[in-house]
């Protein structure tokens, strides 16, 4: 299945608006660790650019994942797709979408946001503003990945900064001296704080269920509609049908799918599909 070169919904308000609130928190978390946590507590050192390099080159990874999953079409049924009668199921008819009159392979499901039948769709995420599918599921798996994983880095780093900070409020007769942290910067600090214990509580739900939906075979909407019975492949298979095939490090990095185990013919569809 050959996906479109270019893939937008731009009809969707909202999932617009989740898409700049994205990146904005992204933004603001860099901004944050690099200039209000690390530059004032490690200053220009070594240990400081190892750190601001580090986090950022994760957050790099994070938002041009997030951009490959929202600009990359998902798996929709091509409409100037022809079925040959080898498709058809033991009826003699041929599974066509009631919603866009479309050929309705096997897996697929139409979204209603996007108006097109979607390649093993597993949800419609308005914070990527598309669907979520054959072609776009391993960028999305990275989104989240990489995003708990940034979210986790910044609560350790301002664990860290609090502990080491520690002697600033102690009390002068105990050797301590005031805390000459600005009132601003704390508030920066602690929505810091709160952004990364909740986002990275959300996406690391998120990639534990995209994992596991992957190794199980079964998207999300099979799971609700109970209308596909996962093959029992090994954990391997599965998870190179979505990252590529073989093994290699391109599975950590937003990149096309040089192989994803799925073509039309291995997807006959045996019965037609409710829609």
């Amino acid at each position: 299945m050959k996906a479109a070169a270019w893939w937008c919904v731009h009809n969707d308000p909202c999932g617009i608006c989740c898409v700049v609130v994205t990146y904005g928190l992204l933004c603001y978390a860099d901004y944050v660790v690099v200039f209000v946590l690390l530059l004032p507590w490690l200053g220009l050192t070594a240990n400081c650019y190892m750190l601001a390099l580090s986090f950022l080159a994760i957050s790099f990874l994070a938002m041009s994942s997030h951009s490959r999953t929202m600009l990359t079409d998902p798996g929709a049924v091509p409409f100037e797709f022809q079925p040959t009668n080898l498709m058809a199921n033991e009826g003699g008819s041929l599974p066509m979408c009631s919603r866009c009159n479309g050929y309705k392979p096997l897996r697929a499901h139409h979204c209603s946001q996007c108006d097109r039948c979607i390649m093993k769709m597993d949800h419609h995420c308005p914070w990527v503003n598309n669907c979520v599918g054959a072609n776009n599921q391993k960028h999305f798996v990275l989104f989240v990945g990489y995003t708990a994983l940034l979210s986790g880095y910044a609560i350790l780093l301002l664990v860290c900064r609090m502990i080491s900070t520690a002697s600033e409020i102690k009390p002068h007769g105990q050797g301590g001296r005031r805390s000459t942290t600005d009132p601003s910067n704390f508030l920066l600090l602690a929505f810091l704080f709160f952004e990364a214990v909740l986002f990275g509580l959300f996406t690391l739900a998120m990639f534990t269920e995209q994992v596991s939906s992957i190794l199980a075979d079964q998207t999300g909407i099979e799971r609700l509609k109970h209308d596909y019975v996962p093959t029992k492949r090994s954990a391997m298979h599965n998870l190179s049908e979505t990252f590529g095939k073989p093994f290699s490090l391109l599975w950590f990095l937003p990149t096309a799918v040089k192989f994803n185990g799925l073509t039309w013919l291995e997807l006959v569809p045996l019965e037609p599909i409710d829609v």
